[in-house]
């Protein structure tokens, strides 16, 4: 680059970029709240890279032995495989809209999830668009 020109800014870093940063300061800072809820957090990522993000809060999460609980919504199926659900305090809830347009919130149960799936070779992602999961709108 040109030395007038070799200076990257926020401005020029993508909207993907922009989240990854944005969820790495909240997952990392000391002072963070101890509650964060981000919607849509795999907003404007590669679908490999919003399973790496997952991963990685997770990861982060449990290292820093922090008091903080996340709630995160994503529509990316990719999302649920970088998920750690071996660990108890990490959690997948469905919700879905009942009958009445009300919403309903469940706790899905890993162990009986996995115990549906036709072979091993299929994902939560996979179980997810099958509609194993529940939390797919009935098209």
């Amino acid at each position: 680059m040109r030395p007038n020109y070799n200076k990257l800014t926020g401005y020029d870093a993508s909207e993907g970029a922009l989240y990854i940063l944005f969820c790495a300061a909240l997952a990392l800072h000391p002072k963070a709240p101890r509650l964060l809820a981000v919607d849509n957090f795999d907003q404007a990522l590669n679908p490999r890279l919003a399973m790496s993000l997952t991963t990685a809060l997770c990861r982060w999460n449990r290292q820093l032995n922090v008091d903080r609980q996340w709630l995160l919504t994503a529509h990316s199926p990719a999302v649920l495989d970088g998920l750690t659900l071996d660990d108890d305090t990490v959690r997948l809830f469905a919700v879905d809209r009942d009958g009445n347009g009300h919403t309903v919130v469940r706790r899905i149960d890993i162990a009986k999830a996995l115990s549906l799936r036709p072979d091993d070779t299929w994902t939560l992602s996979r179980m997810w668009m099958s509609g194993l999961l529940g939390a797919v709108p009935n098209v």
